[in-house]
């Protein structure tokens, strides 16, 4: 076989391997995601200064792409946040776990956190609540 027709082989599978990826790829944006939480608020109630709670808030893709969590942001150094990094299907559902830790606070304390997606270019916003009961000195 001529040097020519191997080059224009390899050129015309390389094309066509080209296409079925990026076919492959837009399958997989097609749609659009949207994030529907069961609850945008918890509220600890009243505990003591110095305890770590967490709550988890539970989320489903209302929407008919994938959803993808990119970031997850606290108001607070006290707030941490676990959530879910895999691509979560339309129809499927996904958690964001929120920890709070009370050392050093006390009284009324509301801390917000965002969850930032490729839904739209503003994050969902979630609230906790809690009220930090010192002890007696």
């Amino acid at each position: 076989m001529p040097f020519s027709k191997l080059i224009s082989i390899f050129i015309l599978t390389a094309v066509c391997i080209g296409c079925t990826n990026r076919n492959n790829n837009q399958n997989q944006t097609v749609g659009t995601p949207q994030i529907k939480f069961e609850t945008e608020f918890y509220n600890f109630g009243t505990i003591a200064q110095g305890e770590k709670v967490s709550h988890v808030f539970k989320f489903r893709n209302i929407g008919s792409g994938q959803l993808v969590i990119t970031d997850v942001t606290t108001s607070c150094g006290c707030t941490a946040s676990k959530y879910s990094i895999e691509p979560i299907a339309a129809g499927e559902t996904g958690e964001v776990e929120v920890i709070f830790d009370s050392y050093g606070r006390e009284g009324r304390q509301l801390k917000k956190i965002s969850v930032w997606t490729n839904c739209s270019n503003d994050p969902a916003t979630l609230k906790i609540l809690s009220n930090i009961e010192t002890k007696n000195k």
